[in-house]
């Protein structure tokens, strides 16, 4: 009888651990996507208001793999790759490393350069956008971090910028400027491309998760 009662408490045990590791995945899934919902809200409307188009959650073809962006911004100054980061506490970087460092109260993460991340973005959709013969599009790097209680620690001057900067960062001159960007022509050559399968992005989700574990 003691050995049932013991083996049934190590199931328990077992599944309790389970559980607890699932509810913890799903709840820091729902914070980045919760980050990456603010970031759409506040270019929706302003692609509304102007005219311009938005694509977000956009899966590309790179290589024998995709990438996933989060944001893309199209408009008659060119394009906008926005990366989104929900990470609270403490983040040190530089521009020039591979790894920057996640501090979270006694917690210490290595996190791989958002703008190294952001650049590979802004190649694949150069490479795109060659592939139907339209060049000469100038596209901006932007990295927001969006959750509340978050300290950056990085050299002035790169395009990383706090959510609640957002907004101010889109009324730039620059942004209003008309370059002759043909922006139906761009939205439907990326749109083109976009990768819908499943089993790709799953392959996909499934790869982040991996290197976001090693990473810890």
């Amino acid at each position: 009888m003691i050995y049932y009662i013991i083996g049934g408490t190590v199931i328990l045990s077992v599944l309790i651990i389970m559980l607890t590791a699932f509810i913890r995945k799903r709840k820091i899934i729902k914070i980045g996507k919760d980050g990456e919902k603010k970031v759409a809200s506040t270019l929706k409307k302003y692609a509304g208001i102007r005219g311009y188009k938005v694509i977000n959650d956009l899966y590309l073809p790179l290589y024998d793999k995709t990438t996933q962006i989060d944001h893309v911004l199209i408009g008659f100054f060119g394009i906008i790759v926005v990366e989104t980061k929900n990470l609270s506490g403490e983040i040190y970087g530089d521009p020039k490393k591979k790894d920057w460092l996640h501090i979270m109260g006694e917690k210490k993460h290595t996190l791989y350069n958002p703008l190294m991340q952001n650049q590979t973005h802004i190649d694949c959709i150069r490479h795109l956008l060659g592939k139907e013969n339209i060049y000469n599009v100038n596209i901006e790097s932007l990295v927001v971090f969006s959750a509340r209680k978050v300290t950056l620690f990085v050299p002035n001057k790169l395009p990383i910028i706090y959510f609640k900067k957002f907004k101010k960062y889109l009324k730039q001159p620059c942004f209003e400027k008309d370059n002759d960007i043909d922006i139906q022509k761009v939205y439907n050559a990326l749109m083109k491309y976009k990768v819908t399968d499943k089993k790709l992005i799953a392959e996909h989700n499934k790869n982040v998760k991996i290197m976001a574990k090693n990473n810890k």
